[in-house]
């Protein structure tokens, strides 16, 4: 079992959570790529591992990205400047960061924890080199061949990416025509590599009707 001990997050009973915990953690996987059906906390773990790297100074930074997609019908022109622009689409990282607060019993606040991610529009890394920090992309899964080699070549020294995506999830339309999309063919071609480290997340821990209807509905447009 690994306990993430700064943020309160515990793996327990999870072996998949803690596969996914400890290749992050590994220094011999630069690249980590995490796929599972919605609730099965990739992204809170990797966040909590991410944070716990850093309490430990061995990553000055984390970034975190996730593709604008939205769900349903298009809400139009956003206001503001880009971080504005960029804001909505961050509820999943919040909600993350609120289990963590509530976890640390006090010990840490939302408003604290945000202050040490980077929200990073994907769009924007183009031309950047990561060095000595953890990205995380959310919602891989959404994302084209081109913007997937971009991320994996931004990777500097002493740098890790991790890669968290749903077969299951898929909102972009592109994507969604495609008899694979393009993330799956990625994981598919870089699932071999010795650096790259893979972990299929099962177990739903949101609800236990969660996976099953994710599963059940998979294949409807």
């Amino acid at each position: 079992m690994i306990f993430i001990s700064v943020v309160g997050i515990s793996t327990k009973g999870n072996v998949e959570q803690e596969e996914l915990s400890r290749l992050i953690m590994d220094n011999s996987h630069p690249i980590v790529i995490a796929v599972g059906s919605a609730g099965t906390g990739k992204t809170l773990i990797s966040i909590a591992t991410a944070l716990e790297l850093q309490q430990q100074k061995k990553y000055k930074k984390i970034l975190f990205g996730r593709n604008p997609v939205q769900l349903g019908e298009e809400m139009g022109f956003l206001p503001g400047d880009i971080g504005d622009k960029y804001e909505p689409f961050m509820g999943p990282l919040y909600d993350n960061l609120e289990v963590i607060e509530r976890q640390s019993k006090g010990k840490l606040t939302v408003g604290e924890l945000r202050k040490r991610i980077e929200c990073t529009p994907i769009s924007f890394l183009r031309g950047r080199s990561i060095d000595d920090a953890i990205l995380i992309i959310d919602e891989a899964q959404n994302l084209d061949a081109v913007t997937l080699r971009t991320i994996l070549t931004r990777m500097g020294k002493y740098s890790k990416i991790v890669l968290l995506g749903s077969m299951n999830q898929i909102d972009d339309v592109k994507q969604k025509k495609k008899p694979k999309c393009d993330f799956q063919q990625v994981v598919e071609r870089l699932q071999d590599l010795s650096i790259v480290g893979f972990v299929e997340l099962r177990k739903s821990m949101r609800s236990e009707w969660c996976a099953i209807i994710d599963e059940l509905l998979k294949d409807m447009n």
